[in-house]
Parts: structure tokens; C-alpha cells; sequence
């Protein structure tokens, strides 16, 4: 049977503690065939529904479970635990913005700028110790980055940063607009260096307002677009009823494990 199982690690660059929840399938041992790893954002969010900011999880463990049952495939999926009183700071390498709407009302701690030190964590720290801790594949393409929101912000930045690790992105209500001029010029002066693929998904009732639909509706479009442009093999989704929640986000995490693990098989089995 799969599992979930937890561990605590430090982010040394920024001298705070987190929470990893690890999700093994059924297929997972120790020795043998190593599996791909799917790493992802707010990772109190994904499994259980008493942990999370809304009440619902993604239940992504559910649906890897399906997954496995009608295909044989599985991952191992790495939750990372965020940070609710830094969170929009350890997600964006930028700050907030004078000029935005949010900035007088968003503490000054919590206003973007440690990206940078965090994403080193993620690819550097964490991924070494997942890799010392489970069996896992190492390669680019049996790796995935995927979060939502400012989770999707900073999936984002790291996936294209770092793109000898991630080979796959997914980017959920993304909120693009929390420094939109920076990440367009970071979309815009990073060179894009190796293949990577991108589902981009966006509701249609993501904010509070019809003007709050819309700005996410065209910020998810433009993203797309932009990493189009790019040479990412990109597809968007747009549902026009879903809001900003994890019950939507879980419910095209089911697309996004399915072609990634599709295409990392397929290269598997190319290679035999």
C-alpha cells in the first residue's frame, strides 16, 4: 500500500525549519527500479484536509493512488510545508512592488525577497536529501515542479533557474501579478537552455471580483505565451466556474502526474 510519511529539515540559507510529507506509492522499495520525484509547494495543503488554510486538501495522494491502480505508474511526491508568516517572501526572489495595491496592508517581512536563498534550499538541500533519503530517479525528466499560486510563482523561477534539474512545471493560479514587471524580465533575460514542458491553469472566478478574474485570467494567459515564446511545450487550461482553491488545483493535478509520468516512461522504455 502507498504511504505518508514526514521529516523535518532545515533551510540554512534563511535559518528556519519546515516540514517535508513524503508520499510513497505502492510500487515504492528501497532498492531496485528508483522512481520519479514530483516536488511541490505548500505542502500542508496536498493530503490532509485539518491542515489546510480552507479546509480541503488536493488529496493528491488519493489520486496517485488511482493513478497506480489503472496505469502501473507511480511517483514519489515531496511536499514541502510553507510558511504562512513569510510565505510571499520565501516565494518570490522580488519584492512587493511599492506602487501595488497590497503593499501598505502587507507586513514588511512578509513582502517577497527571499526567493532566491529559497529556491537554493529547494534544489540544493532538499533535493540532496530526498536523493540521499529515497530511491529516486535522478534524471532531469523524472523530475516535476509544480505549485499554486505564489506557489506557482516560485515553481516558476526555480524551474527555469535551475532547468538541469526540472524537465516538467506545473503552474496553478499562478499570481503573476504580485511582481509582474520582474518576472517578465526574468522570463525575458533567462536563457532557456534544455526542453521543458509546462501546463499553465487558470479558474475563471480566481479572484474576488469580476477585475480580479480577469487579471488572473490574462496573467495566466500571458505566462503561457511568454513561455511559448520560449520554446517550453506549454499547454494552458482555463476552467471558467473554478475558483481559488485546492479542490480545483487537485482536480488538473490529476492531468499534470498523468503526462508527466506518461512521457518519462515513454523515454523509459526508448531507451530499452
Amino acid at each position: 500500500m502507498s504511504k505518508i510519511e514526514s521529516f523535518e529539515i532545515e533551510i540554512p540559507q534563511l535559518k528556519r525549519d519546515r516540514t517535508v510529507w513524503v508520499y510513497l506509492p505502492d510500487s515504492y522499495k528501497s532498492t531496485g527500479a528508483p522512481l520519479p520525484v514530483i516536488y511541490m509547494q505548500d505542502g500542508q495543503n496536498l493530503f490532509y484536509d485539518k491542515l489546510t488554510s480552507y479546509g480541503t486538501a488536493w488529496r493528491v495522494d488519493k489520486i496517485m493512488d488511482e493513478i497506480y491502480e489503472k496505469t502501473g505508474r507511480g511517483a514519489i511526491i515531496i511536499g514541502v510545508e510553507s510558511y504562512d508568516r513569510a510565505r510571499l517572501s520565501e516565494y518570490s526572489p522580488w519584492r512587493m512592488p511599492f506602487s501595488s495595491a497590497g503593499y501598505r496592508s502587507t507586513p514588511k517581512h512578509n513582502r517577497g525577497g527571499e526567493g532566491e536563498q529559497y529556491a537554493e534550499f529547494f534544489t540544493k538541500n532538499l533535493k540532496n536529501a530526498v536523493d540521499a533519503k529515497y530511491n529516486t530517479a535522478k534524471e532531469r525528466e523524472a523530475t516535476a515542479i509544480i505549485g499554486s499560486s505564489m506557489g506557482g510563482y516560485i515553481s516558476c523561477y526555480i524551474a527555469l533557474r535551475h532547468q538541469r534539474l526540472y524537465e516538467t512545471i506545473g503552474l496553478f493560479s499562478t499570481y503573476s501579478h504580485f511582481n509582474k514587471g520582474a518576472l517578465d524580465k526574468f522570463l525575458n533575460k533567462t536563457p532557456q537552455t534544455l526542453p521543458q514542458y509546462a501546463l499553465v491553469y487558470c479558474g475563471g472566478r480566481e479572484g474576488d471580483n469580476n477585475r480580479g478574474d480577469k487579471v488572473m485570467a490574462n496573467d495566466s494567459l500571458d505566462l503561457y505565451k511568454k513561455l511559448s515564446k520560449r520554446g517550453i511545450e506549454c499547454e494552458l487550461l482555463l476552467n471558467s466556474t473554478f475558483k481559488h482553491f485546492e479542490a480545483a488545483w487537485g482536480t488538473y493535478f490529476d492531468k499534470f502526474a498523468r503526462d508527466f509520468l506518461a512521457r518519462y516512461y515513454a523515454q523509459q522504455n526508448s531507451r530499452q
